[in-house]
């Protein structure tokens, strides 16, 4: 992410790790395109995206933990939950958006009335 696609604040820096060059006998070894200070900077923003994503899981962890812990009885018990038993569990602790039905046989259109005609069998 940071070395290939320079998504980070070092910018549009691209370090390709894929040059790789094969010896005769030997392992393979790579050739690195940048300098130790370069290199530095590089460990250092992937250093911080790594500290960054914990915290928010970490975080997310914290705010949802009875949901957490409520699935953790449960596959205690159960060992194994379907995608439904697992919404109606999350449904009791957050808003859960509606789960749109794929089919490779509708197009868009018909997707559309479907999920119209289902809101308002609903409503009735």
């Amino acid at each position: 992410m940071v070395t290939r696609f320079g998504m980070s604040e070092l910018g549009q820096l691209s370090l390709d790790a894929g040059s790789q060059e094969v010896f005769l006998g030997r392992d393979l070894m790579t050739r690195s395109d940048g300098s130790d200070a370069t290199a530095a900077r590089v460990d250092e923003a992937v250093r911080h995206i790594v500290l960054s994503c914990y915290a928010s899981t970490v975080e997310l962890v914290r705010q949802h933990r009875a949901c957490m812990d409520r699935l953790v009885e449960l596959l205690i018990e159960k060992e194994s939950l379907d995608g439904e038993e697992l919404r109606a569990i999350v449904s009791e602790f957050a808003t859960i958006p509606e789960k749109e039905r794929f089919s490779p046989f509708l197009g868009d259109d018909e997707k559309a009335s479907e999920k119209t005609l289902t809101t308002s069998d609903a409503m009735n």
